[in-house]
């Protein structure tokens, strides 16, 4: 009999049937195909001791039909309801720990009560104008959601709370469910900018935008420093030491270099009353999506992921995510379409 076993599994291996012994030791993702590694540079670290980023894994953008209230006549009526499923727990960002007497403590923005995780999730289109849509509560959703996804899944509202304990490597995972819904989402958009905001704690302390003239005079002035960093509006933050020839007056700046406008960070304790005060720029992460479809036959599983998830910096103020997106695919149909006589 053992005989005939091998024979068998050796049968199998030769067709390609057999199980590769990767595959079989990878943990299921359960249909969380995406994930934001949770990233913070040495200067985030150095500067926010308290600092927490999450580590977050979503589904797809999807839609689903849900038989609803129409607002003037009470009548049930099938609507479209986009959502996005995701799942956040915590890693350990590798901070040195202060082994000293002294307890350092941030000054400007003191935690008054232990880290709270408040999502905010926002659905941005970008045809047609841009138009933004905030989650919302709709607990008939909610519930088809959760039985077509057989999940226990928190809206916005109800997953506010501790953020998860750190989870070690190799682990059991301790992790929160949620979903953002949005309604009445315009069914020809194409393009989709998701933003997920409250998923760190982490922030900068803005001024600008300046000329790339008046970065020179605080030099001077010794109101901006090498440990300071700059964003020139197109790529990620960098120290000042690195943005061209700034602290080198011998070498010559860009050319035109104030064609384009730069923005600056400033540590707490160097905020003073006769200045311009900052912006906080939080921590926020993106997500974009295309999707080759239109009204008449919107199929979701031709939602697709523009690039990765991406961590930003965003203005309090501001919801639409201040970095540029990579260029648009071309829908492969439309081009065949274009290109006939």
């Amino acid at each position: 009999m053992w005989r005939t076993l091998g024979i068998v599994g050796l049968w199998l291996l030769l067709i390609g049937e057999a199980v590769p012994v990767s595959a079989q030791s990878e943990k299921p993702n359960k249909g969380f195909k995406s994930r934001a590694i949770p990233v913070a540079s040495g200067d985030e670290r150095a500067s926010q001791t308290n600092l927490w980023v999450l580590e977050v894994h979503f589904k797809s953008l999807r839609k689903i039909q849900v038989d609803l209230p129409d607002p003037k006549s009470g009548e049930l009526r099938k609507e479209d309801i986009w959502y996005l499923v995701y799942r956040v727990l915590q890693r350990d960002l590798g901070q040195k720990k202060d082994a000293s007497d002294t307890d350092p403590k941030n000054s400007f923005d003191i935690d008054v009560a232990p880290p709270l995780f408040v999502p905010e999730i926002t659905l941005i289109t970008h045809d047609n104008g841009q138009k933004l849509y905030e989650d919302v509560l709709i607990p008939e959703a909610q519930k088809a959601i959760m039985a077509r996804e057989r999940l226990k899944l928190k809206n916005s509202v109800e997953i506010v709370g501790s953020i998860p304990p750190i989870t070690p490597a190799e682990a059991e995972e301790q992790a929160l469910l949620g979903v953002a819904i949005w309604r009445d989402v315009d069914p020809e958009a194409d393009f989709h900018t998701i933003v997920m905001s409250g998923f760190s704690n982490g922030y900068k302390l803005v001024r600008g935008p300046a000329k790339y003239s008046d970065l020179a005079e605080r030099i001077k002035a010794r109101k901006l420093t090498f440990s300071d960093q700059i964003w020139d509006g197109k790529g990620s933050w960098k120290a000042a030491s690195e943005v061209y020839n700034l602290f080198d007056e011998r070498k010559p700046p860009p050319s035109n270099p104030d064609d384009q406008l730069w923005f600056y960070t400033i540590t707490p304790e160097r905020i003073v009353d006769d200045e311009e005060k900052p912006i906080v720029w939080r921590k926020t992460l993106i997500q974009r999506y295309w999707r080759p479809g239109d009204e008449f036959s919107p199929q979701e599983v031709e939602f697709r992921e523009q690039g990765d998830p991406e961590w930003i910096f965003q203005p309090d103020d501001q919801r639409v995510p201040v970095v540029k997106g990579p260029a648009r695919p071309v829908n492969p149909k439309a081009k065949k379409e274009a290109a006939a006589p």
